[in-house]
């Protein structure tokens, strides 16, 4: 089995489930005098917070010991202080960390934009007036048969996976599933398959190439890929398939998930009859990327709780742990002997780990932003990154930096695959395109969105 890399930026995890246990303050908290600020600008805020800031700073996350949840909580502040301070907003810290090039910088993931940058600081100097019922909107019970469309031309590539023999590359543009022809160029796509009502956040073949599942909001479809019929669905999931793979016999599918606001579980599904065999909580909290060891025994997990955990995939027991990262850890790969795993972060480091005794081997820092997945596909010491300038980046198990930066694609970078010679590789960006890599660090090939 081939699948050296996935995964994940912290950009998407604004379309992941969210925690936002928030509550209207004490009775000896007052509201800003008058409701200043407006409720249209209130509303917008309260969205901005909840869609950008909550998942990170909440009653169960308080990175930096914010809670942003509640007005009171966030005048209090965290370990440095007021995240806000009312009539005050260029002295307020949440509107410094927000500033492109800003060092903590928030969101970890994504810059906002400045007209968002402009209504949180017209928010802040009107008193910042709490919407308490604005803030919990993701927390409620989605049916997914209810979710309505995605914005038109909303067609990130959150998820890709190349086939066993690297001759097709199924990709997730935004709700729909396009089988690129990738063996034969300025071929038409293979099939479109549609089913999702939600961004595509997950895709593993089998490693007979005969299935091809495909993770969305409480669902994961699978396809026979002789002829991409749809031969069974999964929809006993509590949130957003954040990881998926296969085990190399082909008999179990491996999903990880979470609910908003709860630990992310891992379920393992018998691919005969989609029954679930096994499942426990892994994290606490979203799960990034699932990397199964060469031998096919152990099964890594990346957490927003900053751990790299390794579970017995026979029993489900955890079996070793790592404190890997200063921040959520958003992607894994295995250095094919299995001695080794690599691990990246939204801290923007690198770090390459002995599989056996959990020590450190190298750090790798000079990336510019988060580690959004790597790819490891030879015996030797070479490995791949993507990060969120669209740049891959050639690293190796020993170096300290990145050793060579190769072309950048037109939008950050959401996943990556790599063939199994390790001649080409596959990323996934934004703004819905795919993009193929040679080993010379030049795009080759762009793929475009499909269209429904």
């Amino acid at each position: 089995m081939k699948r050296f890399a996935h995964r994940l930026t912290l950009a998407r995890l604004a379309g992941l489930t969210l925690l936002a246990l928030a509550a209207w303050p004490s009775a000896g908290v007052a509201e800003p005098p008058g409701g200043a600020g407006g409720a249209d600008l209130a509303r917008r805020t309260m969205h901005l917070l909840r869609d950008h800031c909550i998942r990170c700073h909440n009653a169960k996350k308080n990175k930096g010991q914010l809670n942003l949840t509640i007005r009171a909580l966030a005048l209090i502040g965290g370990g440095e202080g007021p995240a806000l301070i009312p009539g005050r907003a260029t002295e307020s810290r949440i509107i410094r960390y927000i500033q492109p090039g800003s060092d903590p910088h928030m969101p970890p993931k994504k810059q906002l934009g400045a007209e968002q940058i402009a209504a949180l600081g017209q928010w802040i100097d009107t008193g910042a007036k709490w919407l308490p019922d604005e803030l919990v909107i993701e927390a409620k019970s989605v049916d997914h048969a209810k979710l309505g469309r995605l914005p038109t031309g909303y067609q990130p590539v959150f998820a890709l996976a190349l086939s066993p023999d690297d001759k097709q590359l199924a990709a997730g543009h935004g709700n729909l599933v396009t089988v690129h022809n990738v063996a034969e160029k300025n071929k038409a796509p293979l099939a479109k398959l549609t089913g999702h009502r939600d961004v595509i956040q997950s895709i593993a073949w089998s490693a007979d190439g005969n299935l091809l599942a495909t993770g969305g909001f409480r669902k994961v479809l699978l396809w026979n890929t002789a002829d991409w019929s749809s031969v069974g669905k999964i929809s006993d999931l509590p949130g957003r398939v954040s990881a998926m793979t296969f085990t190399t016999d082909n008999a179990t599918l491996i999903t990880a998930s979470n609910a908003p606001g709860q630990a992310g579980e891992i379920a393992l599904w018998k691919t005969t009859t989609l029954g679930k065999r096994l499942n426990w909580q892994a994290h606490g909290g979203t799960i990034f990327d699932l990397a199964i060891a060469p031998d096919g025994k152990t099964l890594a997990t990346a957490g927003a709780d900053r751990l790299v955990r390794f579970w017995s995939l026979a029993k489900g027991e955890q079996v070793m742990q790592i404190e890997a990262h200063t921040a959520p850890v958003l992607s894994l790969a295995y250095k094919p002997d299995g001695a080794l795993l690599a691990s990246g972060g939204a801290d923007k480091e690198l770090k390459i780990w002995d599989t056996k005794t959990r020590e450190q081997k190298t750090v790798v820092t000079g990336h510019p932003g988060n580690i959004a997945a790597i790819a490891w596909p030879a015996k030797n010491a070479e490995l791949i990154t993507a990060s969120d300038d669209g740049a891959l980046r050639l690293c190796s198990e020993s170096g300290t930096r990145p050793g060579k930066t190769w072309a950048k694609a037109g939008d950050l970078l959401h996943c990556l695959d790599v063939t199994a010679d390790g001649q080409l590789l596959y990323g996934g960006a934004d703004n819905g395109r795919v993009y193929a890599w040679n080993r010379n660090g030049k795009i080759t090939i762009t793929l475009d969105p499909g269209k429904q």
